[in-house]
């Protein structure tokens, strides 16, 4: 968990899974003001602003706890300077760095990441005191933000659950404290806070960490059972003749259920596809994946593999399966040990591949096993440079 442990650094990552995640808040000191610039800084954010056609909701301004309407971005700079609070949603989607980070972030919690980008400008207060239904990280690139996080009132909302159907706590907060740049903040889900910015406009990232919870698991087991005929079954007539009849029909189904969530087949299989989704920062390389040049240089071609989890399964008859977010493909005379190698590694070369594939010829056997990562998309060819 390399990308978590140099976000929480230098605080341990131990510590604060068994202290703080899902509990309490954290503020976590920088080692450095720019500990997080490689990831956004001003110039990024003008990029998006500039060069990105971002629309409402994608961006949007809030200013006093109030959404404001979409027709205020058409004054950008004014909304700003009577205090609004420019959001840009899923940076993921938009910066390579941000979508490499949160690809990497995804494997090692194995819960959905997203990032936001937030500048706001001196005593402006852009959102009421709220919570929010996801794990939230905050992570300051500029200037100084003063948070106030107070204790939930409502254990573990789901997204349905919204705070401003809430009173917010009367209590003190539990942190009261400015963030300075390169400063992280730690907010577990359902836990009220606020921010201010301070004397210099500040901008920050917020990572949101989407977990399963037991109810996105009954979810898919419903999926599950609309392939099974017993329970797309219709129910006996629901009047009170046949009440008794519908009340039987039901019990069985609900024992036949609990003799399913028994065995193990269920959870291992949702764990697996939750395990493999992933969310990969870069999915396509042109022209190699369409089928064209896929060794540019030979041995000396450069490979990519995006930041994804993969399954390898052994089958009947010296066959793997190889499993990585939609994709599924089948190899065979490869050892397991040669793919597990292969796939702990996130750049190589073809001479990487010979040195670890020394009894294997390049273009027999080496090229075939690449030519079917990499039409795939599994394994992404990097272009020389022109």
């Amino acid at each position: 968990m390399q990308t978590f442990a140099d976000l929480l650094a230098p605080h341990s990552g131990e510590l604060f899974l068994q202290k703080n995640w899902l509990k309490q808040a954290l503020i976590i000191s920088g080692y450095s003001p720019h500990k997080f610039s490689h990831l956004f800084s001003w110039q990024d954010f003008n990029t998006l602003l500039n060069f990105h056609h971002l629309t409402y909701p994608e961006i949007r301004l809030a200013k006093s706890g109030q959404t404001l309407p979409e027709n205020a971005y058409d004054n950008l700079i004014k909304s700003c300077q009577d205090g609004a609070t420019v959001i840009i949603d899923s940076l993921q989607t938009r910066l390579p760095v941000i979508a490499e980070f949160t690809a990497n972030l995804r494997n090692e919690l194995g819960h959905r990441t997203q990032i936001n980008a937030y500048c706001s400008f001196p005593g402006s207060q852009g959102f009421a005191c709220h919570y929010d239904s996801h794990e939230v990280f905050i992570l300051q690139i500029s200037g100084d933000k003063h948070w106030r996080v107070f204790s939930p009132t409502f254990e573990f909302p789901l997204s349905k659950h919204r705070s401003n159907l809430l009173d917010p706590p009367t209590t003190d907060p539990y942190i009261n404290q400015v963030l300075k740049p390169g400063d992280l903040l730690y907010i577990p889900r359902g836990h009220w806070h606020y921010a201010v910015a301070v004397d210099q406009p500040s901008l920050h990232l917020t990572l949101g960490v989407d977990c399963q919870t037991g109810i996105d698991f009954v979810e898919w087991l419903t999926e599950e059972l609309q392939e099974n005929p017993l329970w797309r079954q219709s129910l006996p007539l629901l009047n009170s003749t046949h009440r008794q009849a519908c009340s039987q029909h039901l019990r069985d189904l609900i024992q036949k259920w609990i003799g399913q969530l028994e065995t193990d087949e269920f959870i291992d299989r949702y764990l697996d596809e939750q395990f493999i989704q992933g969310q990969p920062s870069t999915q396509f390389g042109f022209p190699a994946q369409v089928g064209f040049s896929l060794f540019p240089e030979d041995k000396k071609t450069q490979f990519y593999r995006p930041p994804k989890p993969v399954k390898i399964t052994n089958l009947p008859e010296d066959h793997i399966e190889i499993c990585t977010a939609n994709k599924r493909i089948t190899l065979k005379g490869i050892s397991r040990e040669v793919i597990e190698r292969l796939f702990q590694q996130t750049r190589f070369s073809g001479i990487d591949l010979c040195n670890w594939l020394p009894e294997f010829d390049w273009e027999a056997d080496i090229c075939a096993m690449m030519t079917q990562l990499i039409l795939s998309g599994i394994i992404l060819v990097e272009p020389p440079q022109l």
